[in-house]
């Protein structure tokens, strides 16, 4: 029952705010233009470099440290005082390239917008995962999203300026940030330790992890980095209008990975009948999530880009046609990496992550340079195809005979026996 409430509210609550992202991003995109929204999204993605270490896989490193009932003021303690010591190394590179290598401008861009650090250290969403209270972590993205459009339509509209942007991202995070800390810390007390060792000791418990999380984001931001190198922010931006929207929608197979985390983390080990159930049963899920939403923007492209972009972002829809391919792989890749997350398989996770990482850093270089700009948009399913491989490999050499066979995921009677025992649980 709590699978079930967990899942509506997250995509209860997580698509409305989606829906606002709906309203404000064609705004945004279309005040700006297509440059002047790549300019934007260019500036993101580089920031986000400079803040490599700030988010290194503490979501599924913190989750599960309180999945195995750790003392909680111990784990988020360790994992934000690794974040503060980071984040001061983080602002010293900033500091130092933006004074020798960067024009003024980018530079206070580039400082303004990784103000956005200090807020993702305190988002502790990993808390309220492994506390199974995923309406937490929903509530807080409908918080700042909220502010975010309220924002948007008011200052931003009178001002339309990239700088003005920055400023509103960066209150939006904190607003996150602040929803999901200050519960917590009311009843809780955190203890920070800023010790050189200790911080050592906590960054090799979640390395694995921490490289995982950081190669799955590399695997997306890498395509928008090379596009603005190759060939132009403008490039960018038909690109990232595109992108925006595949990353709207595979928010609802997103809000089945979080809701079904937690069940998977404690049960997967088992080898019984009913389990095996329940794990075809979040296959068939996933799956059948991912075909529909790939279907429904296969054939309304043409007309979700006109309605959100205006025709300055004509060249998008060829681009969200092959975003429509990678909403249908894209949840055999998600479905895989949770298995080995819940087995504590994190070597295999890293290198299903780095594989990931590495097909999409030479298919960016390849395609985009001989293909263009469709070339950008060729190199996500392409990933999706090689990383689903590897993590059908990798669960085939973990499963020793248990419930991990890919023949139990497909099994129609094991679909049958999972539906059978959900929908007695719930009656």
């Amino acid at each position: 029952m709590r699978l079930i409430i967990n899942f509506i509210s997250k995509i209860g609550v997580d698509s409305f705010s989606r829906l606002i992202g709906f309203i404000t991003l064609p705004f945004i995109t279309r005040t700006l233009g297509p440059e002047g929204y790549g300019a934007y999204s260019y500036l993101f993605v580089i920031v986000s470099y400079y803040g490599f270490f700030i988010d290194f896989g503490y979501l599924n490193y913190g989750t599960n440290k309180l999945c195995e009932k750790e003392d909680s003021g111990n784990v988020i303690g360790r994992i934000l005082s690794l974040q503060i010591l980071t984040a001061i190394i983080s602002y010293a590179v900033i500091v130092l390239s933006g004074l020798i290598f960067l024009d003024k401008d980018k530079f206070l861009q580039i400082l303004l917008f990784s103000l956005i650090f200090i807020p993702q250290i305190i988002a502790i969403k990993y808390f309220y995962l492994a506390a199974n209270k995923l309406y937490y972590n929903s509530l807080a993205e409908l918080s700042g999203q909220v502010i975010y459009a309220v924002l948007v339509f008011t200052f931003f509209s009178m001002k339309p300026e990239i700088n003005i942007l920055i400023l509103i991202a960066v209150i939006q995070a904190f607003v996150i940030g602040l929803v999901l800390f200050i519960p917590y810390i009311r009843k809780n007390k955190v203890k920070l330790n800023l010790s050189l060792r200790d911080n050592l000791n906590t960054l090799k418990e979640a390395y694995k992890l921490g490289l995982s999380s950081k190669a799955e984001g590399i695997t997306s931001s890498f395509i928008i980095l090379i596009t603005g190198m190759l060939l132009t922010e403008q490039a960018v931006g038909l690109y990232n209008a595109s992108f925006k929207i595949y990353l709207i929608l595979l928010t609802i197979i997103q809000g089945l990975s979080y809701a079904m985390m937690p069940l998977l983390l404690k049960n997967v080990k088992q080898t019984n009948s009913d389990n095996a159930g329940k794990l075809s049963v979040i296959f068939y899920s996933f799956i059948t999530a991912g075909f529909v939403l790939s279907v429904m923007t296969f054939i309304f492209s043409d007309k979700i880009i006109h309605f959100m972009f205006g025709n300055d972002y004509a060249d998008s829809i060829a681009i969200l046609r092959w975003f429509s391919v990678t909403l249908f792989l894209w949840p055999f890749v998600m479905f895989t990496g949770l298995l080995l997350l819940a087995l504590n398989e994190f070597g295999k996770l890293l290198i299903l992550s780095l594989v990931s990482m590495i097909t999409s850093i030479l298919f960016s270089l390849l395609l985009i340079n001989v293909y263009g700009l469709i070339g950008s948009a060729m190199v996500l399913p392409g990933v999706a195809i090689i990383s689903t491989v590897t993590g059908i490999i990798s669960l085939r050499q973990c499963a020793d005979g248990g419930n991990l066979k890919f023949t139990n995921f497909i099994s129609p009677l094991n679909l049958y026996n999972g539906i059978k025992d959900i929908y007695l649980r719930v009656r």
